[in-house]
């Protein structure tokens, strides 16, 4: 139970990353931090802040360590607890007897566990070259291992420099290695390594799935199966009852139990009602949980063709599906490959299982940035928070399309949104703008109150001469003037309204 208290990003374990380095390789000029230093704190950052990874924990040995110093228990506690070993190879590291040792001892403890040295597909020991490192020369527990550029050397017959981190390519780089952390973590198999499962987490996420046609069943089965592994709990298997009345109740009480529903759906319109022959169990599933405004994640295959369906009431209600204006906070179609739709549905058990955050009143702080200015918004974010503000960043993701969708949903619970512009073109601003604007519009349609009270353009340091902003449009007040108290005109109430538009 001690160490659920502790879990990292990475369910089971204490630590996400261990990075293993030598501390010559750390070594600042004058007052500024070393390299490591900078590695890690930019890690951490674009892993916390831009790709959502809350719980993330990286270990680092920060006390200089001497060829005679112990192996302690401390580093091989850290060791037998982390899920990935990234090894900063460099000179250095190769001819330090110390990481060789650290690196050895991860690969022989991991190795002989259940699971092994690999989650999924993807090897657990990271490779990041501060030098370019000829492939043959790569240590033998390196030789499964994926290698990360961290260096200018630009051809392999140079070692180069470590990569500066004022340098743009330092971010570049650094995007890698991001992606590649990301990919394992939202693996499924993620949580279900040996340390997981050494307990049951109280919070436990309840899944409704929908009926589906027989043309998906497999995919729902493999869906099922994949969700358990997430101590998450699934409500299917309806119907029965089959009779009209009887499905609905059924629907509603299993509904109410869960935290969100799956819809899988394609041209095949799946098993008639019993007694409502014009309609199925997947389409009136849906329409219920939509009724009660249950959050939905609806799935369709990515080569789908709408109107090309041959079925006229699965053809409409797919249209319908698709136009329907968007409940952002609790309606999502994805047209997507399978295993991308259940890292989606990952996530969002994920996403179910954090606590609510409390913003405090005035103080609540979305910060959306290009990639090219995130050194800038991460300084702009450590300042705010200091003075006590609750910041929070748009989630990036590899796919720019969920990228989007994020900000979408973001924009609806936040007060004061930062668009950060420096390095970036104003069109990506004004692109933003715009978005942000059409977000607000739908959750008017929708009845929906709006949080946003500004949006604030924060410039950062350009390359070269900045664009410049457009005008935007004012803000429109909606006022409301109150003659209802009689049927003659006032005119001190028409007063207000001749200010706003008659030369005086």
């Amino acid at each position: 139970m001690k160490r659920a208290a502790t879990m990292a990003q990475i369910p089971g374990y204490e630590y996400d990353i261990f990075i293993s380095y030598t501390h010559d390789d750390n070594e600042g000029f004058g007052s500024r931090p070393g390299w490591v230093d900078n590695f890690e704190d930019w890690l951490n950052s674009w892993l916390q802040k831009r790709r959502g990874m809350a719980n993330l924990k990286i270990w680092r040995d920060k006390k200089r360590m001497h060829g005679n110093t112990l192996f302690d228990d401390a580093i091989q506690n850290a060791l037998k607890s982390s899920a990935l070993f990234f090894a900063l190879t460099s000179r250095n590291y190769l001819h330090s007897a110390y990481c060789q040792k650290e690196m050895s001892w991860f690969h022989q403890y991991h190795g002989q566990r259940p699971g092994g040295l690999r989650m999924g597909e993807a090897f657990r020991v990271f490779n990041i070259l501060l030098h370019n490192v000829p492939h043959q020369d790569w240590p033998a527990e390196l030789k499964g291992a994926a290698g990360f550029s961290m260096n200018d050397a630009g051809g392999d017959k140079h070692l180069g420099e470590f990569t500066s981190p004022d340098d743009y390519t330092f971010e570049k780089q650094m995007r890698s290695i991001v992606d590649a952390v990301e990919s394992v973590i939202q693996q499924p198999t993620a949580a279900s390594l040996p340390h997981a499962g050494a307990g049951h987490p109280t919070d436990r996420v309840v899944v409704f799935m929908a009926d589906v046609p027989d043309t998906l069943q497999d995919f729902k089965e493999r869906l099922i199966s994949e969700v358990h592994t997430h101590n998450a709990e699934i409500v299917t298997d309806i119907p029965p009852p089959l009779d009209a009345a009887g499905h609905s109740d059924a629907s509603n009480r299993a509904l109410a139990k869960a935290d969100f529903s799956i819809h899988l759906l394609d041209q095949w319109p799946g098993r008639k009602i019993l007694d409502r022959k014009e309609t199925t169990y997947p389409r009136e599933q849906h329409e219920i949980a939509f009724a009660e405004k249950m959050p939905q994640l609806v799935w369709v295959p990515p080569g789908l063709d709408i109107e090309a369906i041959e079925n006229d009431q699965q053809r409409q209600f797919l249209r319908n599906c698709q136009d329907r204006p968007r409940e952002l906070a609790h309606y999502e179609l994805v047209k997507c490959l399978q295993t991308d739709f259940i890292n989606s549905v990952i996530e969002r058990i994920a996403h179910c299982r954090k606590p609510a955050t409390v913003q405090s009143g005035n103080l609540s702080y979305l910060i959306d940035t290009h990639q090219k200015d995130q050194r800038f918004a991460f300084k702009l974010a450590d300042f705010l928070s200091e003075k006590g503000a609750a910041i929070d960043f748009n989630q990036e993701s590899q796919d720019p399309g969920i990228s989007l969708t994020k900000f979408e949903q973001s924009v609806t619970q936040v007060k004061n949104l930062i668009l950060i512009s420096g390095k970036v073109g104003t069109a990506w601003v004004v692109g933003r703008i715009k978005k942000t604007f059409k977000v607000i519009s739908e959750q008017f349609e929708s009845e929906e109150r709006s949080a946003l009270e500004n949006i604030w353009v924060f410039l950062a340091p350009a390359i070269g001469d900045r664009a410049e902003l457009p005008l935007f449009p004012p803000l429109i007040h909606v006022n409301i003037l109150d003659n209802s108290h009689s049927e003659s005109i006032d005119p001190q109430i028409t007063a207000r309204l001749l200010d706003a538009g008659v030369a005086r």
